[in-house]
């Protein structure tokens, strides 16, 4: 939802400045209104209708030019009616009335004065649109969780592509992309640049990732190569990214498949430490992947089962360290060895141990399976939960 605050990212706002309520700022705007003399006095019959709650009201405070003592009471019936904030235009009044301020700000009442000369019209159009915009997205959102988290049937996939209104083709692919290691939300405005190029698809936030929707009338289009092209002409730098691909699907029977595809497949390039991930080239991981989506209490017990000696407290953190790095590895005791800063005999060592700890009595090659899925099941649930905890955050 938009608040006060993000009025100052709008260019036609940009300029306006905070000279009360300033503690206030994250207060909901849903809609805008002008004040003209809806409390003049002898306007009785509106004061309790003149304004919806959580809107922005627009103002030059003419009805206040020969009596600015009804600012004050003015004021009061604006939060009576729950209105977000008051912005106006000093063509009456340059500066208000240190007691309106005082005021304003011992109740959290943000005001605002006008940077020049906008026009009303001009900040109604682009606060509303960008109101409409932000339920658009939100309402994407809610979309791609159950895309991605819900059994949906071909009825649920056709009654959403009906709702976008957009002319969508035969084929669908999806990208997902992540930035593991930025705090600021920057890259993720970077993407919905694309939204120009998607007149018959969908660019959209999950779980602070994007989800890119192409669809086309041929299932042999280049996605990947065509998401390159974009990043590079608004020159969005790839490193720092994971970004996941989905196979080709039937738009209108399997669109949910290329979200879900695509997301794991950036989830398991995370695991795996790649930049990227196709999910057409994962293999056992596909089957850990649908155990995981279908019954994740079911998976996350075997785990703790499996791996439970490795998990406790108590237990020393190398050895847990050393079985992931190990099956990420494909069981390379030197690029494991390399990986720890320690001699191949140490890892070596500690398999040996973490073996006798968890299947003393299976083969090698069982041991080495059975691992393998315990593990990769360990990192997926991390990173679908708790993707910047650390390791050891299992075991709590």
């Amino acid at each position: 939802m938009m608040t006060v605050k993000d009025l100052f990212h709008l260019s036609v706002t940009k300029d306006f400045s905070v000279i009360a309520g300033g503690n206030a700022l994250n207060k909901t705007i849903l809609s805008v209104g002008i004040l003209d003399f809806e409390f003049t006095e002898g306007i009785q019959k509106v004061r309790q209708t003149a304004f919806s709650p959580h809107s922005l009201i627009l103002s030059s405070l003419l009805f206040a030019k020969q009596k600015p003592e009804s600012l004050i009471d003015t004021i009061k019936k604006l939060i009576e009616l729950k209105v977000s904030a008051l912005a106006f235009k000093p063509v009456i009044f340059e500066d208000l009335p240190n007691e309106v301020l005082n005021f304003a700000n011992e109740q959290n009442f943000p005001i605002l004065r006008f940077g020049g000369d906008e026009f009303f019209e001009d900040i109604i159009f682009e606060v509303m649109n960008d109101i409409k915009n932000r339920e658009n997205k939100h309402f994407l959102q809610k979309i791609m969780r159950r895309l991605i988290d819900e059994e949906v049937s071909e009825k649920q996939i056709q009654s959403f592509l009906q709702q976008m209104s957009k002319p969508f083709k035969k084929y669908i692919f999806g990208a997902n992309i992540h930035m593991k290691e930025s705090a600021d939300s920057q890259w993720i405005h970077s993407f919905f640049q694309f939204e120009s190029f998607l007149k018959s698809g969908i660019v959209c936030t999950y779980k602070q990732s994007i989800l890119i929707l192409l669809t086309d009338k041929s299932q042999e289009l280049q996605f990947e190569k065509i998401l390159k092209e974009w990043m590079d002409l608004y020159a969005i730098p790839s490193e720092g990214l994971t970004i996941g691909y989905s196979q080709v699907h039937q738009t209108q029977t399997e669109l949910h498949l290329a979200a879900r595809e695509a997301y794991y497949a950036r989830l398991m390039a995370e695991i795996e430490m790649k930049s990227n991930c196709n999910y057409e080239q994962l293999a056992s991981e596909r089957l850990l992947i649908e155990l995981y989506r279908r019954d994740a209490p079911f998976a996350n017990n075997y785990v703790k089962m499996y791996l439970g000696p490795l998990l406790e407290e108590k237990a020393d953190k190398d050895l847990l360290n050393t079985a992931v790095t190990f099956v990420l590895k494909k069981s390379n005791v030197k690029e494991v060895a390399d990986a720890h800063y320690c001699h191949p005999n140490t890892i070596r060592y500690r398999m040996a141990k973490i073996r006798q700890l968890i299947e003393p009595f299976g083969n090698e090659l069982v041991f080495y399976e059975n691992l393998s899925a315990a593990v990769k099941l360990y990192l997926l649930h991390q990173a679908i939960k708790a993707p910047t905890i650390e390791l050891e955050s299992f075991q709590k």
